[in-house]
Order: structure tokens, then C-alpha cells, then sequence
């Protein structure tokens, strides 16, 4: 289970957290990741085979808590550009600061820094062209949110050292089945370098807004990734809360890989399913309200109570990657 942060950690305390005791940390299994491999492999391999030849299924963070929550709804966004909210909006800019403190270790002014950095990288998530298209009051109101979490990221976060072999952005794909299938994420933070006898690598994430059920299993997601890139698992995976300072912090054992690659192989397996051509699987819930397929899912009407879907209203849908 994660150890839960309920105040701000600061400074070296939260380098601890993070970092623990060497000595502590497990044992590395060598043939782990490769029994993990193959019972991936071979639980794919059926519903793989349905799939047509030239197609490759990409499974992410996004596609997996979709697909597993209602395939209909997964069905109904495919191709759909991602609608950008303010949440979105700060959560982006924030990474961005987050990047920019891990690499040179600091920013002077925190929103030019952050509307520059997304400038360089051609801004590919449309963000702020939808700043700019802010009323004065709102776009004021996201300047204070993002300026506010970075005074908070250098107040609690010590200054980086070339100790702590820190990645941000990582992009990590693992090609499975012959390649037809491609588990894919890219982690905001990795601390340490793998290794073959002691687990001791540390995932991060980071979060803008404040915590959301889903985010355990995102992280339980890149463990698995990780172990399967480099034969050896994570001992640390955490997420971090930017706006107060919070840390969730979980150790990562034989059976929260295990558990995480039978959420992996629901998912893949029901997305393999799609792409074979399959009729989605209409799963009613409390999101049936916001989903675009709403008006031709009779189940989704019935559970919304409306035929009408509502206005997407991302909250806390930070997320960017």
C-alpha cells in the first residue's frame, strides 16, 4: 500500500522518501522480467491474432483506464483531438517548470519560462493557443496557479545533484507479441540508474491538480514498463502533488507487477478486440453524462438519465502525457 504524505515535504525529508536506504532496497529477481514477458505474451497471443496484419496496437495510460472502464467510450473519442481545459493547460506549463528545475535547477520567471519551453517543443498539445484565447480574468487566474506551484516546487525540492541520475520526460515502449502490440508511457521523473542485483531506480509523476483513483494505476503501469525495459523492476514508484507539496510514495514488489500486468492484459486484450473489429463493450457508469457516444448508447442514456451529453469538463485532468 502507498505511504500517504497529508502535509508538504521538504528538502532532504523528501529526497528520503524517495531515495530510502540503499540496503533496503529488494533484491533484483533476474528472471522476473522475463517470466513477466512471456505470460504477457502468451495471454495475448489469441486475441492477437485477430487482430489484421498491418495493424499495431498502442497501449498507454490513457487507452488502458478507457478501454477497461467502458470500451464503448474508448470507441466513441478514437481520432477526436483532445479538448484542452484550464486544468490541462496547468498541468502542462507545470511539467514544464518541473523539467526545467530538474535540468538546470531553477527558472526566474516561472510563466515566460514555462510558455517558452512549450515554444521550443512546438507546443504539439495546442496549448497555448487556448491561453491566449482566455478571458483576461481566467488567464490571470492560471498565470497565479502555475507561478504559485513553482514557488512551491522550489521551496520543497532540494537542489538537484548528478548523484541522483534524474530523467525527466522519459519515454519508455516495449514492443510485445512480434511487435503487434507496444506498451507505451513516458514518466515526468526517474532517480536512479537500473541495476542487477538491487532494485533502485524511483518513478515519479507528477500531478497539478489534486489525487485521482486512477493515478496508482498509472504508476503500477510504468513499474511494469520499466521492469520489462531494463530485466530489473523500480523498489520506489510516488507521485507528487505540485500544489501542496504532498507525496504518495509505494514500494513496488513481485505482486503489484503481477497485478499490474493482469490490468495490462485486460486491457490490451479488449483493445486487440477493437481493432479486430469487434463491437465495443458498453459498460454504464458515472461518466455516461460527458461521453461523446452518449446519443447512440441506449445503456450510457439510461444510466445519465439524458440523451444530451454535457459539456466535457476535464477538472482535474492535468495530465500531458
Amino acid at each position: 500500500m502507498p505511504v500517504l504524505a497529508h502535509r508538504p515535504l521538504h528538502g532532504a525529508e523528501l529526497l528520503g522518501r524517495l531515495r530510502g536506504e540503499t540496503g533496503a532496497r529488494p533484491v533484483v529477481d533476474p528472471g522476473l522480467a522475463g517470466g513477466l514477458r512471456d505470460w504477457l505474451e502468451d495471454g495475448l497471443a489469441e486475441a492477437v491474432a485477430e487482430v489484421p496484419g498491418a495493424h499495431e496496437v498502442r497501449v498507454t495510460k490513457e487507452t488502458l483506464n478507457q478501454v477497461l472502464v467502458c470500451e464503448a467510450h474508448l470507441a466513441a473519442c478514437a481520432g477526436a483531438p483532445r479538448t484542452v481545459s484550464a486544468a490541462l493547460a496547468r498541468g502542462t506549463l507545470v511539467d514544464a517548470l518541473f523539467r526545467q528545475w530538474v535540468t538546470v535547477g531553477g527558472f526566474e520567471d516561472p510563466w515566460a519560462d514555462a510558455v517558452a519551453a512549450l515554444e521550443a517543443e512546438e507546443d504539439p498539445g495546442g496549448i497555448l493557443p487556448f491561453v491566449a484565447a482566455l478571458p483576461a480574468g481566467r488567464r490571470t487566474a492560471l498565470v497565479e496557479e502555475v507561478e504559485e506551484q513553482a514557488q512551491g516546487i522550489l521551496r520543497r525540492w532540494p537542489v538537484p545533484s548528478p548523484a541522483w541520475m534524474a530523467r525527466t520526460q522519459e519515454r519508455l515502449e516495449i514492443p510485445v507479441c512480434g511487435g503487434r502490440v507496444v506498451l507505451s508511457g513516458v514518466i515526468d521523473l526517474l532517480l536512479g540508474a537500473p541495476a542487477h542485483q538491487r532494485a533502485s531506480v524511483c518513478l515519479v509523476e507528477l500531478k497539478s491538480g489534486g489525487r485521482r483513483l486512477e493515478h496508482r494505476g498509472d504508476l503500477h503501469f510504468y513499474a511494469l514498463l520499466e521492469t520489462l525495459r531494463s530485466a530489473a523492476p523500480p523498489f520506489r514508484i510516488a507521485t507528487y502533488y505540485s500544489a501542496t507539496g504532498e507525496l504518495d510514495v509505494e514500494p513496488v514488489g513481485e505482486d503489484t507487477l503481477r497485478a499490474a500486468l493482469e490490468r495490462v492484459l485486460d486491457g490490451a486484450a479488449a483493445l486487440c478486440r477493437l481493432a479486430a473489429g469487434h463491437e465495443p463493450a458498453r459498460r454504464p457508469n458515472p461518466l455516461c453524462a460527458w461521453c461523446a457516444g452518449l446519443p447512440r448508447c441506449a445503456p450510457g442514456q439510461a444510466r445519465a438519465g439524458t440523451d444530451v451529453p454535457r459539456t466535457p469538463d476535464a477538472g482535474d485532468d492535468e495530465d500531458a502525457g
